[in-house]
């Protein structure tokens, strides 16, 4: 044997193991800190994310109570399998309209107005569809602070050009609102094919799917969220569809498979362009392409994963040097990524490590310096790790509740980042926010989060137990990659529960996997019990 691909192959042996052993781990602790506690605001003008102590005893049979209506479908369809192909379409399009049912729902009713952040992105986006290109400036822009968000900006302008054709004086932030609608959708339909491709085509996988994404109450709130999260995290699940599908045939050639890569680069570029944050998951595909080129050999999946690599970290400089060659004019570099970690290092109002105005205060304090603001975040971070080497037990409460506060909070921080409405929100749906379905909302969130938590360590689990027969390889692990690298980096960064709402919708297709597969066993297991029974 060759000794690279001797070398090559203990490699990738080793860098499976690992991922199994961290992403097994991870879901483990995860499935048992949702179980025991949960991390959310109850009160909306603070927004201070609160610890509680769970109702365990109350969520577990909750949880299996939401785990009865896929088994009983699924022993049905067992018991009637013809045509299973077209029953699971027609699920399928049964969810796709459920979510555009709720999107709908929300725009009309729920009439939730862009703030903040996602306010000032949307209104750059207006002036630069209506021409004026002032917005593009060193010091007196959003931008100037925030350079990253000009792809958002970007993908908004295109939206509203053409929403402008029209001559309608609706507001257009209406109409981005319908296209997260539209985003959604595509989410559903990309990740039911990546369900299918990680289960191979498990009819219970790919149900319980559908089902689990129909309860997903986060994400149907989420469409009324002006902002990225959910335009970007369409573009990724189609980009790993590709990417799972191209290398479900070890990578082959051909114009189908090019194709496939292709449509797979455009996507996660896109969805980077977006969300920078997505870096996160490209670093997880990147990864998984290079660990496969070590036993395939194919340098193609090299090629690729390098090329993947370049286009996510000059997409967002590519599109600034574009608008400011179309202003005349520059951007700053903008606030430091050190200064999001000094921020995370520090006590906040909502929570540890969440945002408290550190990062813009100082850079505007600065001047818009950014190596000025460089050297006083090296400093602050400085005198937080002073304070936790001198109290330990305070820098293990604090991690604690940084990592508790962002992973056990079911709603996502949902609810805040809709709040703000017309005058036009109807009762209903402002009781989810203030009235009394606020905290049934946010218990039944958190008692989905355990579900899927569990589900997705049930599917991880079974691939360990039978590790040495199913042959499964690192592309299986491509999302758990992704969620471990999120918790990584949101350890280190700005705390935020919206932050982790991509990873958690990368665990969707492992939670339906696991259930899935789990209740198809019971089946088969309960048959032959049954035919034993009848024998004797």
């Amino acid at each position: 044997m060759n000794p690279f691909t001797k070398i090559g192959g203990q490699i990738y042996r080793a860098g499976l193991r690992s991922v199994q052993v961290l992403t097994l781990c991870l879901l483990g602790m995860l499935t048992v800190c949702s179980l025991l506690w949960g991390y959310y605001a109850e009160e909306m003008e603070t927004q201070a994310s609160i610890a509680h102590n769970e109702p365990f005893l109350l969520y577990l049979p909750c949880m299996l109570i939401l785990i009865l209506p896929p088994a009983l479908l699924l022993r049905f369809l067992h018991t009637h399998n013809t045509r299973m192909e077209l029953k699971k379409q027609c699920f399928l399009g049964i969810a796709l309209c459920w979510i555009c049912i709720w999107g709908i729902f929300l725009i009309l009713f729920g009439r939730s107005i862009p703030f903040a952040d996602s306010s000032s992105v949307f209104s750059i986006a207006e002036a630069l569809a209506l021409g004026h290109t002032q917005v593009i400036h060193p010091t007196d822009s959003y931008l100037s602070y925030y350079p990253q968000q000009i792809g958002l900006i970007a993908f908004y302008e295109i939206i509203l050009r053409i929403w402008n054709l029209f001559g309608i004086t609706y507001s257009a932030s209406y109409i981005i609102q319908c296209v997260n609608v539209g985003m959604a959708c595509l989410i559903v339909y990309f990740q039911y094919g990546i369900t299918g491709l990680l289960s191979h085509d498990s009819d219970g996988a790919c149900i319980s799917y559908i089902y689990l994404v129909m309860l997903n109450a986060p994400l149907i709130v989420y469409t009324s969220f002006v902002y990225g999260e959910i335009p970007s995290f369409a573009f990724l699940s189609g980009g790993l569809w590709l990417m799972l599908k191209y290398l479900k045939h070890n990578g082959v050639s051909g114009k189908k498979g090019y194709l496939q890569m292709a449509g797979c680069l455009m996507m996660l570029t896109t969805a980077v362009a977006l969300r920078k944050n997505s870096l996160i998951v490209i670093i997880a595909a990147v990864l998984v392409f290079l660990w496969e080129w070590l036993i395939s050999h194919r340098h193609r999946l090299l090629l690729f994963g390098i090329l993947l690599a370049l286009c996510s970290v000059t997409a967002l400089p590519g599109i600034q040097h574009i608008y400011q060659r179309r202003a005349g004019n520059t951007l700053s570099s903008g606030v430091p990524a050190i200064s999001y970690i000094a921020m995370g290092m520090q006590e906040s109002s909502r929570g540890n490590g969440w945002y408290n105005g550190f990062n813009f205060y100082t850079y505007q304090d600065s001047h818009l310096d950014t190596a000025v603001t460089a050297a006083k975040s090296k400093e602050a971070i400085s005198t937080s790790l002073a304070a936790f080497r001198a109290d330990p037990g305070y820098a293990f409460r604090f991690y604690r509740d940084k990592f508790l506060s962002q992973w056990t909070d079911g709603s996502y921080f949902c609810r805040q980042a809709t709040y703000t409405h017309t005058n036009a929100r109807r009762e209903i749906v402002e009781s989810l926010y203030s009235g009394k379905l606020s905290k049934p909302f946010i218990h039944y969130c958190n008692i989905y989060q355990l579900l899927v938590y569990a589900c997705s360590f049930l599917c991880l689990l079974s691939q360990w137990r039978h590790r040495r027969t199913n042959g499964v390889r690192l592309p299986f692990y491509t999302g758990v990659i992704a969620v471990l690298g999120g918790f990584l980096f949101h350890m280190m960064w700005e705390a935020n529960s919206r932050y982790i709402l991509p990873y958690f919708l990368l665990l969707l297709p492992y939670a339906a996997s696991g259930l899935g597969t789990g209740t198809e066993r019971a089946i088969r297991k309960g048959e032959f019990y049954e035919n034993t029974c009848q024998k004797h």
